[in-house]
């Protein structure tokens, strides 16, 4: 049975000594399941990706403090069919100590002011929902609903996990189509609710905020068809056309839908969701003070917080350096040159 889980949500962790029996306990049942000698550490600082003996793990842990959504130990041993641990309530009674679903946890994050929800299928809400509302309960279903009867796996975690494989196998729109409809009609039972074609993914994930906007641009690069020049048929600077032409006869280019197809398109991920996000999941949030907890010691430089042009930073915008969450944004050109200087090269010298 897995031990008991509840020292990892202790907030004071270095002088509470329920949070190092705990420690202990874990230790205990990752080295005993998994029989290596080095596990991976859950600490804030190596997030499951390092690894170490049990000294090394137990320090981690007492120092940087556990990873708090990490409640179900797949990576030490856990797995699905076994007994789920055991905790005291107020009334001296044992309580099953529910493994929180990473999917829910994630929801609970994006979706805050409805954390008291404990069900979607709520029949006793008769009042409407707001947009809000609708997509969290929607999506708190797709996180719930099996695959199919049976099966381990909900539909949101199949889908997340199919597109990662997609993403890092750097398959095509086409070819995840043909996979999910191999899957859906080949494999899996009659009555599955896994999605057949990768655009109805795309709208089953649309609301955990992973999409993207499609901006129309030049073909020159010259401008973005946005905002005031949205409407524009071709380019205020070099005046091509925006949109694809039909060599045979001449005209706009338009899909199945009927649609004219652009030249070129930016995908946009907007920032500032991206920046809310970090403040509304715990594991990022935590981490937004890294570079203030974890500052080298002189002479030694591991971050930009160690470096000159960061210090002067602080000593010039004292307000905005008074709370260390704020976050500071640079700018990557990769060998992009804004200024059109190109009879000479930049070079970076240490």
């Amino acid at each position: 049975m897995t031990p008991n889980k509840d020292w990892m949500a202790i907030v004071d962790y270095i002088n509470d000594e329920s949070y190092k029996a705990g420690v202990d306990s874990f230790l205990d049942f990752a080295f005993q399941k998994l029989g290596t000698e080095t596990i991976r550490c859950l600490c804030l600082k190596c997030l499951n990706i390092e690894t170490g003996d049990r000294d090394k793990v137990r320090n981690h842990l007492l120092v940087y403090r556990i990873v708090k959504r990490y409640t179900f130990w797949y990576h030490h041993g856990k797995r699905r069919d076994e007994p789920q641990s055991m905790s005291i309530d107020g009334d001296g009674d044992f309580e099953g100590n529910e493994n929180q679903d990473e999917m829910l946890g994630m929801l609970r994050d994006l979706y805050p002011q409805y954390n008291n929800v404990s069900s979607p299928y709520d029949e006793n809400n008769v009042e409407e929902r707001n947009d809000d509302a609708k997509r969290f309960y929607s999506l708190l279903k797709d996180s719930k609903d099996p695959v199919y009867e049976g099966c381990n796996s909900s539909r949101m975690s199949a889908l997340l996990k199919l597109l990662h494989i997609k993403t890092l196998g750097r398959w095509s729109n086409e070819l995840f189509t043909m996979l999910l409809e191999f899957l859906v009609k080949e494999l899996l039972p009659g009555r599955s609710k896994l999605p057949d074609s990768y655009y109805d993914s795309k709208k089953i994930l649309k609301d955990l905020g992973l999409s993207y906007q499609k901006i129309n641009a030049c073909i020159n690069d010259c401008m973005l068809y946005w905002r005031e020049n949205e409407e524009l048929d071709s380019c205020k600077v070099c005046g091509a056309s925006r949109w694809k032409i039909d060599k045979r006869n001449r005209e706009d280019k338009c899909n199945k839908k009927g649609k004219r197809i652009p030249q070129k398109t930016l995908r946009y991920f907007p920032l500032k969701q991206r920046l809310q996000r970090l403040y509304m999941c715990s594991k990022p949030a935590s981490l937004t003070t890294w570079h203030r907890d974890n500052k080298s010691k002189p002479g030694i430089m591991k971050h930009p917080v160690d470096g000159s042009t960061w210090q002067s930073f602080d000593k010039t915008h004292g307000d905005f350096t008074l709370d260390p969450r704020n976050i500071r944004l640079g700018l990557a050109t990769d060998g992009f040159q804004p200024f059109r200087i190109r009879k000479h090269h930049i070079v970076y010298g240490q």
